[in-house]
């Protein structure tokens, strides 16, 4: 019986029908479920080591017998990283014809990494994101508008196409200014909004003066979001505001919350997802292969994203594991003159800082013959510098940054708070480098 509901999801992923799909998923024991993903793993590997020269290398260098594996923790040293596809040329990596290209720069470096695709991987990716939209509660009479930029960029044509398959009203507006996009947008009555969450954080503020529309649900991706700010959009549009999680070599989609709001749940049909180099809490960088791709598979790629695996079974009724809310990037942690300093250790000063924070970077430099330490950040309100330092150092002592700030206090470190207006500090980048080492040595 079981069998057949495999056969019957795959189908229905591969052609038509979303919500049958979820209620398959959902109905099918996750055994069953693990038993179709590494026969898929175990081809997507078959097909890397035999069509890419990169993955062919790989394996003699690192020969795994493929038919006796369990799971992608068996292939020991194996891995890809961002620097071999910015190093390497493409072709390397093709395991067939592709029809397109999207491009990626991550947080780290301008140059960028290149990842190709089919049509019909488009397609395919489609309908596992329409089958997920479908579980957050969008249905074909919702009316969306997007304001993803298009520019090389994965996210717009991936949602057309889950779009396309949910049949539903869309408005592709892209990334204008969010006062234009209001103006623009609110004819139409779309009440699904989609974006990243800077941006989305931005329209939040225009509609806070101005007024909102109804809306159903706000979904976001691209990067970290504070809670503060997350609750803040809530209170503004009346309606959740949704988390997704994707990286262009994923194609997109990782992950996406579901209303509980309790980490990402995996999208466990197109990867194989485990956590590497763990902590005591079980943190460390996600890794990720492909299973179902064709023209550009990746075999246990390194993400630079560090978070942790929630294998409890969520209360929604969903059966894939969780991704727990990322911590930052791997390489977002630098040496100071106050200690180790990482992009997850200062966010939670901000949950509790008035007025409202939008987006943050600390800056370090040297001054004086000890490290700066600017802490840059966005605020919709013009305040005081002197008050909202001493706020900001007050927050930072009863968290993560406690050794840190005591280190500040002592004047180990020059400390500086800068604010900006919202927007200013990402300017036209998708992405925004929160920790910056501006030293030389």
């Amino acid at each position: 019986m079981f069998g057949k509901m495999l056969d019957d999801l795959q189908l229905e992923l591969l052609w038509k029908n979303p919500g049958r799909a979820i209620s398959v998923y959902e109905r099918i024991p996750r055994a069953w479920i693990d038993g179709f993903r590494l026969a898929n793993l175990k081809n997507s590997l078959k097909l890397a080591r035999e069509k890419s020269a990169f993955y062919a290398q790989k394996f003699r260098e690192h020969p795994v017998d493929l038919d006796r594996i369990r799971s992608t923790a068996d292939l020991g040293a194996i891995f890809t990283t961002p620097a071999d596809l910015q190093t390497l040329p493409p072709e390397n990596f093709l395991c067939g014809p592709a029809d397109t290209a999207y491009e990626t720069t991550g947080t780290i470096s301008k140059k960028p990494k290149r990842v190709f695709f089919s049509n019909r991987e488009i397609e395919d990716v489609g309908r596992v994101n329409a089958a997920g939209l479908w579980r957050m509660g969008i249905r074909p009479e919702d009316r969306l508008a997007s304001s993803f930029d298009y520019s090389f960029w994965v996210s717009g044509p991936t949602l057309k196409a889950a779009v396309g398959q949910m049949k539903c009203f869309h408005v592709e507006a892209g990334r204008m200014d969010p006062e234009e996009f209001y103006d623009r947008v609110k004819p139409y009555r779309c009440n699904v909004i989609v974006a990243d969450p800077g941006w989305l954080v931005r329209l939040s503020e225009v509609a806070d003066k101005r007024g909102p529309w109804p809306m159903k649900l706000m979904i976001a991706g691209g990067e970290n979001l504070a809670e503060s700010s997350r609750r803040y959009v809530e209170s503004v549009w009346k309606t959740k505001f949704l988390l997704s999680y994707g990286q262009t070599e994923a194609f997109g989609s990782i992950g996406i919350e579901c209303h509980r709001q309790d980490g990402y749940h995996l999208n466990d049909m197109d990867l194989w997802a485990e956590v590497v180099d763990q902590d005591a809490q079980g943190y460390g960088e996600l890794v990720y292969t492909t299973l179902r791709r064709t023209v550009m598979p990746f075999v246990r790629y390194r993400s630079g994203d560090v978070t942790r695996l929630i294998t409890e079974h969520c209360p929604c009724g969903t059966p894939s594991m969780r991704l727990a809310k990322l911590r930052g990037r791997s390489d977002d942690m630098i040496v100071t003159g106050v200690g180790n300093i990482a992009a997850w250790m200062i966010e939670p000063a901000f949950e509790s800082l008035e007025p409202r924070v939008g987006d943050w970077q600390l800056a370090v430099s040297t001054f004086d013959g000890k490290d700066r330490l600017e802490l840059r950040i966005e605020t919709a309100e013009a305040i005081p510098g002197d008050a909202f330092r001493s706020k900001a150092l007050e927050a930072m002592s009863r968290g993560p940054m406690q050794v840190a700030s005591s280190g500040i206090q002592q004047g180990l470190v020059d400390f500086q708070l800068k604010t900006f207006a919202p927007g200013a500090l990402k300017g036209t980048s998708r992405k925004l480098k929160r920790i910056l080492d501006l030293r030389t040595f």
